[in-house]
């Protein structure tokens, strides 16, 4: 599991064996966190995961989400994951699938595109009640009965599923919004901008200056909604991306410097040292 920046569809394949693949889907009955890297990770598939029973706890970005089943998990492969392997009390069943699985039917809609765009988060979660807990659970029992089917237009099933699935996600963020509490605009606004640009800024003015507000209104707001400053905010997202940057082997440290636009490679290493508290080559070297 070392060295591991993007997790993709076709590592996973090899791990998941004896579950149902193709080449743009895996359907897996019951998860196995062990297949997946113990760091921060992002993904090139998306993923809708239906907590059956029991408790679990993952981060999407820097959000942490702690969730009782029943819920669903939709990620997007914009997002920052990581999840925590303490917890082996629960029951999840999930299906990971490529963008273009959906294919025509995603152009004509946009559906994920435009959920992501609501959530700014990179991903959505959110509690059921029993009604549509039995739903999710009906489509994905329809998934389970065609894993190696004979039925040729079996693909074609479950690509018939998966979307409806993700428009039925989209239909409980509107209808729920995400499982933590409902952010400030202002604050939604931040985090996806620090998201985007963290590479490059690094300042509170330069954020609130991007949104049009007094860099002290900004902290207020950001601190108020998340309990940490927008500079902590902006030092915790840079770090993240600094450690998805340090797990691909093929970039040195050099290289990483100046992706994240730090001047030199010591100022970076003072950067990640005091706010993770160990240095890259320390960090890189305890993958």
């Amino acid at each position: 599991m070392k060295n591991i920046k993007w997790e993709t569809l076709d590592r996973l394949r090899t791990s998941f064996e004896e579950f149902e693949t193709q080449e743009r889907y895996i359907y897996i009955p019951v998860i196995n966190l062990a297949y997946y890297p113990a760091e921060p990770y992002r993904s090139n598939y998306y993923g809708i995961g239906l907590l059956e029973e029991g408790e679990i706890t993952f981060y999407i970005d820097l959000t942490e989400y702690t969730i009782q089943g029943p819920a669903i998990i939709f990620a997007d492969t914009t997002s920052i994951k990581r999840w925590d392997k303490t917890r082996r009390t629960y029951e999840m069943t999930t299906i990971l699938f490529a963008e273009d699985f959906l294919q025509d039917k995603l152009v004509e809609n946009n559906v994920l595109a435009s959920f992501s765009d609501l959530s700014s988060l990179g991903g959505c979660v959110t509690q059921l009640n029993q009604e549509e807990f039995e739903s999710f659970r009906a489509m994905f029992k329809v998934i389970d009965l065609h894993s190696n089917s004979s039925n040729s237009y079996y693909t074609e099933v479950i690509r018939g599923i998966v979307y409806s699935m993700v428009n039925e996600v989209a239909h409980l963020y509107e209808k729920y919004g995400n499982a933590t509490k409902s952010l400030h605009k202002l604050a939604l606004r931040f985090r996806e901008a620090v998201g985007k640009y963290c590479k490059e800024h690094r300042s509170v003015q330069y954020y609130a200056d991007y949104l049009h507000v007094h860099p002290k209104y900004l902290s207020q707001v950001i601190s108020a909604e998340t309990g940490l400053t927008a500079s902590e905010w902006i030092q915790n997202q840079v770090v993240l991306e600094a450690k998805i940057l340090l797990q691909d082997q093929t970039l040195s440290i050099g290289a990483i410097t100046e992706i994240l636009h730090f001047s030199d490679q010591s100022t970076f290493g003072k950067y990640f040292k005091k706010y993770s508290s160990i240095t890259p080559s320390t960090y890189r070297h305890n993958l």
